[in-house]
């Protein structure tokens, strides 16, 4: 079956957790929330590259619910950990990502950075599942048969190989 949806992790996936988070200290931050200057540098081009394809875009992640919304103008749907009430890499969570995407969970690919948190858990709950190879877990090696990509603008490609 092919693949109709897109969902993408949050943090280190999409967002630059460790640069947002270095920033947010000297700045005396108090909000904390997330935005558009916070998104690794190649989330942008690879959301319009999967939405040229045709595909429904997700996000989904470990967060906050007030960091949904400066994800809504790049995604067809958000969901967080907290709005839901599970966080990953509980089934439940994947069963709120399942039912956000509208499509059977064989036709969704889950994209994260963590083994334990994303990739694991994703592909227990049906989904598809690539990891992107960054942030504090990126030393950890990919499951046998798990695509492993080093940066999301590889990612249009490594849809053929999924």
């Amino acid at each position: 079956m092919a693949l109709s949806v897109v969902v993408f992790d949050v943090g280190e996936t999409l967002v630059d957790e460790a640069a947002t988070y270095a920033r947010w200290e000297p700045e005396g931050a108090t909000t904390f929330v997330f935005d558009d200057h916070d998104l690794h540098a190649d989330a942008l081009p690879c959301l319009s590259a999967l939405r040229a394809r045709g595909l429904r875009l997700g996000a989904a992640g470990n967060m906050h619910a007030h960091h949904e919304e400066f994800l809504r103008p790049h995604v067809d749907f958000v969901g967080s950990s907290e709005r839901w009430g599970v966080e990953k890499p509980h089934a439940g969570f994947f069963v709120h990502v399942v039912e956000e995407a509208g499509a059977p969970a064989e036709e969704i690919l889950y994209v994260g950075d963590r083994v334990d948190n994303d990739v694991v858990p994703a592909r227990a709950a049906g989904l598809q599942a690539v990891r992107i190879r960054r942030g504090a877990h990126a030393w950890i090696a990919s499951p046998d048969g798990i695509v492993t990509i080093g940066s999301l603008s590889e990612l249009p490609e490594a849809l053929e190989r999924v």
